[in-house]
């Protein structure tokens, strides 16, 4: 059975943000707790470039090099998050992490066009 996916509509004003794959850069070999608080201060960073913020998060992929990592890295995610905007999150392992690198990060978050006005989650 195919999957149906609604068409495009590029008149929409809904549209969104993808952040892919955001490591650490100066915090690599640091603590997994550090290396988080680097890549969300970036994603923070790249959502209001693109006019948006964390608020409109739809959802975030997280790949540890080790899952028993996930507490200290989950400390430092609920201190970033907006409260009462919690998005999709998912968890992974992966230990094909480039070296020293223990965090890779991926984000979704909800922008509008310049012409429809403010944000509006959904």
């Amino acid at each position: 059975m195919a999957i149906k996916h609604s068409p495009f509509d590029e008149a929409s004003p809904l549209q969104t943000v993808r952040i892919i794959g955001q490591i650490a850069s100066s915090t690599l070999g640091s603590s997994i707790g550090t290396q988080a608080a680097e890549i969300l201060d970036r994603i923070d960073a790249l959502l209001k470039e693109a006019g948006t913020d964390k608020s409109e998060l739809i959802q975030a992929n997280f790949w540890l090099r080790d899952l028993t990592s996930f507490d200290e890295m989950n400390v430092v995610w609920e201190r970033w998050i907006t409260a009462g905007t919690t998005p999709r999150r998912t968890t992974f392992e992966d230990h094909n992490l480039p070296p020293l690198c223990d965090l890779r990060v991926d984000a979704i978050a909800w922008s509008m066009t310049k012409n429809s006005g403010p944000s509006q989650g959904v």
